[in-house]
Parts: structure tokens; sequence; C-alpha cells
């Protein structure tokens, strides 16, 4: 797996995680209780967020990492 890759999967898994953590220690009020139901939008925030950043590596103009970024 090339580094270019791995940056991206790593800051893929990091978003996603993070915001997963986020959302859902938003919704304190179900900690207790929290069933399938109550994940569903956690999970869903969390992929649009990752979404972004896959998005951001797919963008030849984005030199931060993916395609766009200046080989060394």
């Amino acid at each position: 797996m090339s580094e270019q890759l791995k940056q991206v999967a790593y800051t893929v898994a990091r978003v996603f995680v993070g915001t997963l953590l986020a959302a859902a220690i938003a919704d304190l009020t179900n900690l207790m209780n929290f069933q399938w139901g109550d994940w569903k939008p956690v999970i869903v925030s969390a992929i649009a967020a990752a979404a972004v950043v896959v998005i951001n590596a797919l963008n030849p103009k984005d030199s931060r990492y993916g395609i766009g970024k200046a080989k060394a």
C-alpha cells in the first residue's frame, strides 16, 4: 500500500471515529438506553463526514494528500 493511500485511509478512519464519538456523546440523554435506531443517525453522520475526506483525496486540485499531492 502506498504512503499516500495509507495517509488517506488513516484520515478517513480518524474522521469517521471522531464524528461517530461526537454524535454519540451529543445524544447523552439516551446513553443508558441506546437502541439500534439511535445508532443509525450517528453512523450516517460519520459516513457523511468521512465521505468528504474521500472526495478531497480524489480531487486533483487538493494538495494536502491524495491525487493532487506532489510526489517527493
